[in-house]
């Protein structure tokens, strides 16, 4: 079973990439809906409506039905404005030829890109339509005439009675109903085929809310039972101040301590049934352990699966120790990304800057952004290993790529002790996500190598003036949100033996050996219980002369149930990251433009001012929200603890329990980006600057959506269920071991059980908002 918590998360990523292969298979067109007398829409803006409640109209001998007077009388003035059937444009945009790429289905409701596969059709006046969804399909057929207008796309008004005005993109001539709608539209073109793709159906929606409620009221219960059965938790560890520190503080030395090795004189490596005891004086070379291990297989599969065990030592595989020991290999991996990182710089500053044709804002915003949150949930701070701002840092500072040298550029200065936490990574966070969704940077290539740029010069010259990686550790955005990320990895790097590191006399894994350096983050791998410092470089891994360090496969949410050393700081941050990856779904809704014109009124202030108001309110909102949840468990466990607590120890310490909520909320939207927009990439990196190459031969590739939008959100709920359980299960443990009593703990939950399903249902609730995607603009 323990074995089987290791692997659920690779269980769940077949699952997923399953439904990916399904969705891209060919199917038959899905049969029209016998009856839709119960399914009526109203066509202004799309809202599902119940035809006794609604307005009625006749319009071109047809009876139509709207939400309220208002759309009844838009609907009426369109109607009275043009009766024409097709225009040349709406032609084109049936072909797919409408929007940027040619041969590309498109929705003609929502603008959509589609993929044949799905088999959602329609047929009107002989001419057969695609469709992402049934409700799509259900309002083309209700009034085809109103999505086959040729209308103006910066104010969506028909254009069949009016003078028009062209303007041609991407090689397609398009009609504008005035000069000034023809100049914004030449200013942004990309901007105005934004896509509306919809959120997950009304019966999924408070189905997914009753799913939560029962696992929520379930899981609570079966935790409080077996928490009251007689399991125990581990008391705090004290840590005496002389002692060598874990993470969060930097390294002192401690006094020499005896070696300690294994009865037989050598330190065993732990490899694969039907391997041989690695001894620290021989390595194997990649080529061996690749033999031994394909040799072995069988034997070491089935001895796998049936260990009683929940760590599995990945360099006990021959050819990943090899690799991992290897700073060779380190270095050819970074120059890989050093490259790709120095090409995105190359086609923002030099490139195309519509972002149709520019490779940088797809690459960097939908394909790496999104892969970084999968990456560090299976493989912890992998990106910290080949991260090409510090590989680049390193190389200036050190003059040399691989070999270690005691000689640099360096002044070795000590970090300020003011700034000593993650304040300035958290900063930097907030104010990119401001400059991110404020000002649109996602649609701007020179912009984002800019930012690019900006973030290589602060790692160069941390690397130039203070010690080892201070930047890393202590200023970097990227790896501070990775780091609390990773405290939920797949993936440790931990010692095997604590005996065996108490007895090292030169703890060579801190101060570094003749081929290795020390930590670059001021931790000591001895006593290193969590994963947020560790950059995962595998310098204590080449310098440890005990061969007493693993790379661990581990279940979910490791640390996250450990005694560590909560921080204020990283609290702070965690509540900041539930916030925004809630704030960044509701931009993309309407809600969020309805709240900014509201502020905007109310205070008669600029877009830029309504923005930044609307984004604090999301900020803060979240944090005030659960300081008072905390107030009341704190309240509601007062008289049932073993020992006294502060709010502060509260507020602290039940912060870390959301991450989970949050992490898995960021994937699920992450998934829309990733396999609705990630598949133009293999079209774009034949043409990276958009100057007409084709390097590779995919530049009239036409690659449509990977996953249909029902499965699409079968996925999504699933993953904010797994985080919500994964939370309130962390929260359980958390309450444990703060009050000792299983009373005191069931007591102090309530008020976080309820907030956690209110930041679940929450996130349900931004799924189901109709989302504008920036699909058709790249």
């Amino acid at each position: 079973m323990r074995r089987l918590n290791m692997l659920f998360p690779y269980f769940l990523l077949t699952a997923i990439t399953g439904m990916v292969v399904a969705t891209n298979l060919s199917s038959p067109a899905k049969p029209e809906p016998k009856s839709t007398a119960a399914m009526y829409v109203c066509g202004p803006c799309g809202m599902e409506i119940d035809p006794q409640f609604a307005f009625d109209a006749v319009i071109n001998g047809k009876t139509k039905y709207f939400c309220n007077p208002g759309c009844r009388d838009a609907a009426q003035s369109n109607a009275a404005q043009s009766n024409a059937a097709r225009t040349n444009a709406a032609q084109t945009a049936a072909d797919g030829e409408r929007f940027p790429g040619r041969g590309r289905l498109v929705d003609v409701v929502c603008k959509m890109e589609v993929n044949a596969a799905w088999g959602i059709t329609s047929t009107y006046n002989g001419k057969s339509y695609e469709f992402c969804t049934i409700r799509c399909r259900q309002r083309f057929d209700l009034d085809p005439e109103q999505f086959l207008q040729d209308r103006c796309l910066v104010c969506e008004e028909s254009l069949s009675a009016i003078e028009t005005f062209p303007a041609t993109y991407l090689g397609t001539t398009y009609q504008l109903c005035s000069n000034e709608h023809r100049a914004e539209f030449k200013r942004d073109p990309a901007g105005f085929f934004m896509h509306t793709m919809w959120g997950i159906p009304t019966w999924l929606y408070y189905g997914s809310i009753g799913a939560v409620l029962v696992v929520s009221f379930g899981v609570f219960d079966w935790l409080s039972r077996r928490s009251v059965g007689g399991r125990t938790t581990s008391q705090p560890v004290r840590v005496h101040r002389n002692q060598i520190r874990g993470e969060g503080e930097r390294w002192v030395a401690a006094p020499s301590l005896q070696i300690r090795t294994n009865p037989d004189g050598t330190v065993a490596l732990p490899i694969l049934a039907g391997s041989a005891v690695m001894r620290t004086e021989t390595r194997r070379s990649a080529a061996v352990g690749v033999l031994m291990w394909v040799a072995s297989a069988p034997a070491n599969t089935w001895s796998f699966l049936t260990r009683d065990s929940d760590r599995f030592d990945l360099l006990g595989v021959g050819w990943i120790g090899a690799a991992l020991r290897s700073r060779v290999f380190r270095f050819l991996m970074q120059a890989i990304f050093v490259f790709a990182f120095l090409a995105i710089i190359v086609a923002g500053l030099f490139g195309h800057q519509n972002p149709a044709l520019n490779i940088a804002p797809i690459m960097t915003w939908t394909i790496w952004w999104g892969m970084l949150i999968i990456l560090i949930m299976f493989a912890g701070k992998a990106w910290c290993y080949v991260c090409p701002w510090d590989a680049i840092a390193g190389w200036i500072e050190k003059l040399s790529f691989w070999r270690k040298t005691d000689d640099g550029l360096s002044l070795n200065m000590k970090w300020p002790r003011l700034v000593r936490n993650i304040l300035i990574a958290t900063v930097m966070f907030v104010g990119l996500t401001w400059i991110e969704l404020g000002f649109g940077v996602t649609m701007k290539p020179r912009v984002t190598a800019y930012l690019a740029i900006g973030m290589l010069l602060m790692t160069v010259a941390s690397a130039l003036l203070f010690d080892r990686k201070s930047f890393c550790r202590y200023g970097c955005l990227v790896g501070r949100v990775s780091g609390l990320y990773a405290l939920f990895a797949g993936v440790e790097v931990r010692a095997k033996s604590e005996s065996i590191c108490k007895g090292c006399h030169g703890k060579e894994c801190v101060t570094g050996s003749d081929t290795a350096y020390g930590c670059p983050t001021f931790l000591y791998p001895g006593k290193l219980a969590t994963n947020t410092y560790c950059i995962q470089c595998m310098e204590c891994i080449q310098a440890c002369p005990e061969d007493n360090l693993a790379v661990n496969m581990r279940p979910w949410g490791a640390d996250l149930v450990v005694e560590g050393k909560p921080r204020t700081d990283e609290a702070y941050l965690a509540l900041l990251m539930l916030a925004i990856t809630g704030f960044h779904g509701l931009t993309m809704t309407p809600v969020w433009q309805q709240l900014i014109d509201a502020i905007r009124g109310l205070g008669s202030v600029g877009r830029t001012v309504g923005f930044s108001i609307g984004m604090t309110l999301l900020m803060v909102g979240p944090i005030a929200i659960y300081a008072i949840l905390v107030a009341i468990s704190k309240w509601l466990a007062n008289g049932h603890t073993t020992q006294p607590l502060t709010y502060h120890d509260y507020f602290v310490r039940y912060a870390y329990a959301l991450l989970p909520i949050a992490l898995f909320y960021h994937v699920a939207h992450n998934m829309e980006h990733l396999l609705m927009e990630g598949p133009k990439v293999l079209a774009m990196v034949s043409d990276p600057l958009g100057w007409g190459w084709n390097l590779f031969g995919t530049a009239n590739w036409s690659i449509p959506p990977m996953i249909s939008l029902d499965k699409l959100w079968l996925v999504q709920v699933f993953l904010v269920l797994v985080g919500h359980v994964y939370s309130l299960w962390v929260a359980q443990r958390t309450s444990l071991r703060l009050f000792g009593t299983p009373r005191a703990a069931f007591r102090s939950q309530l008020p976080m059980l309820v907030g956690m399903i209110c930041f679940s249902v929450f996130s349900l609730w931004l799924l189901k908002q109709p989302m504008e995607m920036r699909t058709s603009a790249m």
